[in-house]
């Protein structure tokens, strides 16, 4: 009797938590132009300017080394607009775009189309990127264009969906899976292939039961595919045929939501580590898909994470502005607010299922607080210069941010206390540990073999290793080594050596973070 009412108790808190989910306010934004705020409509205009320069042609910008995806998305930002002339450009650009697709279908590439005209990189995600931009453009501008192209676009969207179909990306490339899923029921059900119609659904029904196993998506904590994986999510709550996919999209943008805001620091305007994939450490420095996400929900230059200036790095992802004013805004207002104002510290530990070399299940901890944050990895055995597996971030006495990365290279873990960082290592023939630090003005006799004395921050060292090496490194290079984006004047490299006897259950470095102003 005493299990039959706790089983009962158990049922009711989850039924009711599903309950207060579903009925948490959320808040919904549709876009037209003429209803953006001044700073969304300017940074739409910024876009369109820096595409198309003043003085300068649509076919002046139609060159063989350009992206044929931004290109896309500039013709569908165009017809957003729908200024004199932009429906007549935005027609010359599509009539361009749909000339370069590969249509044989015996091939690999089939229904992809062109990265660019003269280095085609022959990406298989381009179907799924630019087939998702032509189907908002044919749903919603459709009634812009000449018939030609219509058809033209209709005929591109099957090649596309075909080639999904073909190539079945598996549930676990969480952004190009969910646009394939996409891709492939909106195409089958629009043009009555059933086959594609079914794969499609399938596939969004494996992306949503990953996902439920432990409420985290497998591309972990990535300030640029977090940004397409909302894409992804409001493509299914918008344009899904299916009442199920239209159903698991509202679902999962609201836990999505609330994971990034969790995960976010709006005092430092960053994620912390660790970066499953990752252009950069510094969101206010690099465009990030998330971070133009949550420019639009803060509304707000001042609060955005995200440069403003044209000339940053990264700024072609600018081009999701598109793809996001077309399709809406939904988000808890709960965690608006969140994403404006920090709001407690929290130490935080996620499971993560991914097919990385390494554990199948990634064990995530992190530690935020409001002028410091720091975390980490356990499991990813993948050499790979996306992946951050450690990092540390902190506010400097300037307003900058410092930060501490260990790479990716697949011979490390780490975990993270609410106090403190411990590095282990993962590949027993590893016998070099690299570590690189930002700070302003630091230089290489802040670090000796206990403490380094950073701006706003003291990092207490504890190992037994041999520090081998403290020298500044070349950004371009670290730009290529560690995936970097954004530029900095000094990045200090330190590189300890580690023993063949060293006994992997015993930490190779603890940091321990003291922060001042």
């Amino acid at each position: 009797m005493k299990n039959s009412s706790l089983l009962l108790f158990v049922l009711f808190i989850v039924y009711a938590g599903n309950i207060a989910a579903q009925t948490e306010a959320v808040f919904s934004k549709k876009y037209t132009y003429e209803t953006l705020s001044t700073y969304q409509k300017g940074l739409l205009e910024d876009f369109l300017a820096d595409e198309i320069p003043a003085g300068r042609s649509v076919a002046d910008v139609l060159t063989n080394t350009t992206s044929l995806r931004t290109k896309t998305r500039l013709a569908e930002a165009l017809l957003f607009r729908n200024k004199t002339g932009d429906k007549e450009k935005a027609a010359d650009i599509l009539s361009w775009i749909l000339k370069n697709q590969h249509q044989d279908p015996n091939t690999k590439i089939y229904g992809i189309w062109k990265t660019s005209i003269d280095a085609d990189k022959f990406d298989q995600n381009w179907r799924e990127f630019i087939g998702s931009d032509l189907i908002i453009i044919r749903k919603n501008f459709g009634h812009l264009l000449p018939k030609e192209i219509v058809k033209d676009i209709e005929s591109g969207l099957i090649h596309a969906a075909k080639g999904a179909l073909k190539r079945n990306v598996g549930a676990d490339y969480t952004n190009i899976s969910m646009m394939s899923s996409f891709l492939m029921e909106y195409v089958g059900t629009e043009f009555k292939i059933d086959e594609l119609k079914q794969a499609g659904i399938k596939k969004a029904h494996d992306v949503f039961n990953l996902y439920q196993r432990h409420h985290t998506f497998s591309e972990y904590n990535s300030p640029t595919y977090y940004g397409v994986t909302l894409v992804a999510i409001a493509l299914w709550r918008e344009l899904a045929f299916s009442s199920d996919m239209r159903q698991m999209g509202q679902t999962l943008e609201r836990e999505f939501w609330h994971e990034a805001a969790t995960f976010y620091n709006a005092n430092l305007k960053n994620m912390p580590g660790p970066y499953f994939r990752g252009y950069g450490m510094d969101m206010r420095k690099y465009l990030s898909i998330m971070g133009i996400w949550m420019a639009l929900v803060v509304d707000n230059e001042k609060q955005a994470p995200i440069p403003s200036t044209t000339d940053a790095p990264k700024y072609g992802e600018m081009s999701n502005l598109a793809p996001i004013f077309n399709l809406g805004l939904s988000i808890p207002k709960s965690d608006i607010a969140a994403i404006k104002r920090f709001t407690t510290p929290r130490f935080i530990s996620r499971k993560v299922p991914n097919t990385y070399a390494g554990d199948s299940i990634k064990q995530v901890t992190a530690m935020i607080n409001r002028d410091w944050m720091m975390g980490g990895v356990r499991g990813i055995r993948r050499s790979w210069n996306q992946v951050k597996t450690g990092t540390i971030h902190w506010k400097t006495a300037d307003g900058d941010i410092g930060w501490l990365v260990v790479p990716g290279d697949g011979t490390t873990n780490v975990s993270v206390s609410k106090t403190t960082m411990s590095l282990y290592r993962a590949d027993a023939k590893a016998t070099i540990l690299n570590l690189f630090v930002y700070a302003p003005n630091a230089t290489t006799n802040a670090f000796s073999d206990s403490s380094w004395a950073l701006s706003s921050m003291k990092l207490t060292i504890k190992t037994a290793l041999k520090r081998i090496a403290t020298e500044p490194v070349d950004p371009k290079q670290l730009e290529k080594d560690v995936a970097i984006a954004e530029a900095y004047p000094t990045i200090i490299k330190v590189v300890f050596e580690i023993p063949q006897t060293w006994d992997s259950t015993m930490p190779l470095l603890e940091i321990t973070p003291a922060y001042f102003y």
